[in-house]
C-alpha cells in the first residue's frame, strides 16, 4: 500500500502455536527455535478464535510475550479467553487458572461454559448472531476506534466466556473489561492498562469487516504495530473526509460509496 508517497508493507507470518510449547523444544528443538524467532521478530500478535486444546499453551506463551514486551496484541474469541488465562496465571498468581473447556477441574475457572439456551454439547447451545456490547467507560481505545459511541454491535460464535464472578479481581490489577453485554453479565471487550495496545474481544469482528470499512479491532492492531495508532486517534479515527460506507449497502464496494484511504504511514516492513 502506497499512501502520501510513503510505502507501507504488511507481512503476515503464521506460527503454529504448538511449536512454542516446551514439549516441542524436547522433541523438535529446531522447529521450536524457529517458531520463537518468528514471534520475537513480530511487530504485533494476533491470536484468533478456535476450538480444542491443541496449541493453547503455546498461544498463552505468545500472549505472555506480547504483554511483557509491550507488543501490540489482539485476541479474538478464544484469543481473548486465553489472554485472561495468561493474566490470571502470571499476574494474579492463580497458577492452575484455565478454561473449563480444557480443564474442568481447575480451581480457578476464569473461563466457563455459559450456554445461550440449554446445557449440552450441540451447536444449539452456542451464542450466535449480532449482539450489542455496551462500553463501560469513555476512556477506552476500542471505544474510540468504534467511533466513540456508547455501544457496538458485532457477531458472535462461542460457548465459553470469561467468568463474570471474577471480574473485580482482574480489574483491580489493570485488566479492564471495557465492553459488556446489555445485562452486564458477559465480558465482551478487555483492555490492559499501561500497554500500547493489548485488546481482547469475545465476538468475531471479521464477520462484519468490509474493504472500505475495516474492522476496528484489526485495524487498531495494524496501526499499533506500525506505530501509527496515536496519530490515528488524534485525527478522530477517520479514514478520510468522506467515510460514507454503509453496512446496509447491497454491494461490497458500491461506486457511490468508495472513498480513498488516507492515513499517514511510515516506511515499515
Amino acid at each position: 500500500l502506497k499512501v502520501d508517497n510513503l510505502s507501507f508493507f504488511l507481512s503476515f507470518q503464521y506460527i503454529d502455536s504448538a511449536n512454542l510449547e516446551p514439549v516441542t523444544l524436547q522433541e523438535e528443538p529446531v522447529r521450536y527455535h524457529e517458531a520463537w524467532q518468528r514471534l520475537c521478530s513480530a511487530d504485533g500478535v494476533l491470536v484468533p478464535g478456535g476450538f480444542g486444546v491443541r496449541g493453547t499453551e503455546g498461544k498463552i506463551q505468545a500472549i505472555s510475550w506480547a504483554r511483557k514486551q509491550k507488543k501490540p496484541f489482539l485476541g479474538v474469541c478464544l484469543g481473548m479467553q486465553l489472554a485472561v488465562v495468561e493474566f490470571a496465571r502470571n499476574i494474579l498468581g492463580w497458577q492452575d487458572a484455565n478454561s473449563t473447556e480444557f480443564d474442568p477441574k481447575t480451581t480457578h475457572p476464569v473461563v466457563i461454559d455459559m450456554p445461550e439456551h440449554n446445557p449440552g454439547q450441540m451447536g444449539g447451545t452456542m451464542r450466535l448472531g449480532k449482539r450489542r456490547t455496551i462500553f463501560q467507560t469513555k476512556n477506552s481505545v476500542m471505544r474510540k476506534l468504534y467511533g466513540d459511541g456508547d455501544y457496538l454491535e458485532e457477531r458472535h460464535r462461542h460457548r465459553f466466556e470469561v467468568n463474570p464472578e471474577l471480574k473485580n479481581s482482574f480489574e483491580e490489577k489493570g485488566m479492564k473489561f471495557v465492553g459488556q453485554d446489555v445485562e452486564g453479565e458477559r465480558m465482551e471487550v478487555v483492555e490492559l492498562e499501561e500497554h500500547p495496545f493489548f485488546v481482547g474481544v469475545q465476538y468475531h469482528p471479521e464477520f462484519l469487516s468490509r474493504p472500505i470499512k475495516p474492522s476496528p479491532p484489526y485495524f487498531g492492531l495494524l496501526l499499533a504495530s506500525a506505530g501509527k495508532l496515536s496519530h490515528y486517534l488524534q485525527k478522530g479515527c477517520r479514514l478520510s473526509p468522506r467515510d460514507t460506507y454503509s453496512d446496509r449497502s447491497g454491494s461490497s464496494s458500491p461506486d457511490s460509496e468508495i472513498t480513498e484511504l488516507k492515513f499517514t504511514a511510515e516506511n515499515h516492513e
